[in-house]
């Protein structure tokens, strides 16, 4: 069935799967039927395209046969060396002479990609100098954006990710957001920097979740998120504020070697399996008490600051005055008693 004999009121905005000036646009509206989508499907090659022309791609409501391969892009030469904080591998001297370009924005919002997205050159950069929104996407083959940098701000909130999700070595310049968000079997953010803030409030990992040596400026948030399975934040640093409140660590989960500098919140998070701080070291008072352990967490080797004493009412001076006149008035009682005894 061609698109033009499925209804106009289907489409909101653009009308066709192929690039244009604008760029890629196709906006489906809620209301189209499974047969009206398979008719304006959209093929990943067509999103290839368009980043390689510098156009945008904003597409919604859609379906995305094939893969979206970024490694097809032709990397170009840079005029700067990437500096320290963005992705750096055993390839660094490749690395800070060449990379692959997303001119413009990326959008693909509550559509289904039917193909794998990746990006696994080990030989340059992935640089995505726009917003790149993938908001209630469900992915249902494995997303690779290793080795990316995402200059704007990246929105995840209410995809699902039925297979792996790696941005390995990944630099995030402007915000993250996954709200919400359903990650598969592994979630992989591997020595990745977080330079604005992250928010994964309500976040579910049903697998594996890896954020080993990551680096975070501003605050982070895993507020109600759930850990599936194993889950490590090991040699990692946080500058700012690191919340866990009301989450649930199903599995072993890993803050060894982790440092904390900011405030860190655990009120009410749930550890079903081992927690191992082991040499962690909190730089503000944390919060480890108030949180729920199903076995004693390790904090071998971990420096913590002691909490400050309450202080209770007898060590307060009307606390002392009260002590004092009862401690008079036993007195008085046992020299009566003493007396009434003779």
């Amino acid at each position: 069935m061609g698109s033009s004999e499925v209804g106009a009121a289907c489409i909101a905005e653009g009308g066709s799967a192929t690039v244009g000036e604008a760029g890629l646009v196709l906006h489906l509206a809620p209301t189209c039927t499974q047969a009206e989508r398979e008719a304006h499907i959209v093929l990943g090659e067509r999103i290839v395209e368009a980043i390689e022309r510098g156009r945008p791609v904003d597409l919604v409501g859609v379906i995305v046969q094939g893969d979206v391969l970024f490694d097809r892009l032709v990397p170009k030469a840079v005029s700067r060396p990437l500096t320290a904080s963005e992705p750096s591998s055993q390839s660094a001297t490749a690395r800070s002479l060449e990379e692959r370009l997303v001119r413009g924005g990326l959008k693909i919002r509550d559509s289904v990609l039917k193909g794998a997205v990746r990006h696994r050159s080990v030989s340059s950069a992935l640089r995505f100098e726009g917003p790149v929104d993938f908001q209630g996407a469900r992915f249902k083959e494995g997303v690779d954006l290793s080795w990316s940098v995402f200059q704007k701000e990246v929105e995840l909130s209410g995809a699902v990710f039925e297979k792996e999700a790696h941005f390995v070595q990944g630099q995030f310049v402007g915000p993250l957001a996954c709200r919400e968000t359903r990650f598969g079997p592994s979630t992989r953010f591997h020595r990745s920097t977080f330079q604005s803030s992250v928010d994964c409030t309500g976040a579910l990992f049903d697998g594996t979740a890896e954020f080993l040596e990551v680096t975070g400026e501003q605050p982070v948030e895993f507020e109600r998120s759930r850990f599936g399975s194993g889950m490590g934040f090991s040699g990692s640093r946080f500058k700012s504020r690191l919340s866990f409140r009301d989450a649930i660590f199903s599995r072993e989960t890993f803050f060894t070697f982790t440092v904390f500098e900011g405030d860190t919140m655990f009120t009410g998070a749930q550890f079903l399996g081992s927690a191992d701080f082991s040499n962690a070291e909190f730089k503000r008072q944390d919060d480890l008490a108030r949180a729920r352990f199903d076995h004693p967490p390790l904090l071998a080797q971990a420096m913590r600051q002691e909490s400050p004493q309450p202080e209770g009412f007898l060590r307060t001076k009307n606390g002392q005055y009260v002590l004092t006149f009862g401690l008079l008035v036993t007195a008085a009682l046992l020299v009566a008693y003493a007396i009434r005894l003779k």
